[in-house]
């Protein structure tokens, strides 16, 4: 997890907090800390919300190569 926050916190200085892969990055250093405790449905719904902040950064990330 460790590595993760490092890796998303590199990824959102390089573009910058306000940028949109900087938001997502936000949102899933959040997502992924709030993971710890959730359970139940909440831990159900932080699944689906970080795996569609991924597919968002993923897809932002191949934009901005371009």
């Amino acid at each position: 997890m460790k590595d993760t926050n490092h890796s998303l916190i590199a990824l959102r200085a390089k573009h910058g907090s306000r940028s949109a892969i900087g938001h997502r990055c936000s949102n899933l250093i959040e997502m992924l800390d709030s993971m710890k405790t959730a359970t139940g449905d909440q831990r159900a719904g932080l699944a689906k919300n970080i795996a569609e902040q991924i597919a968002d950064l993923e897809r932002l990330a191949q934009n901005a190569e371009h």
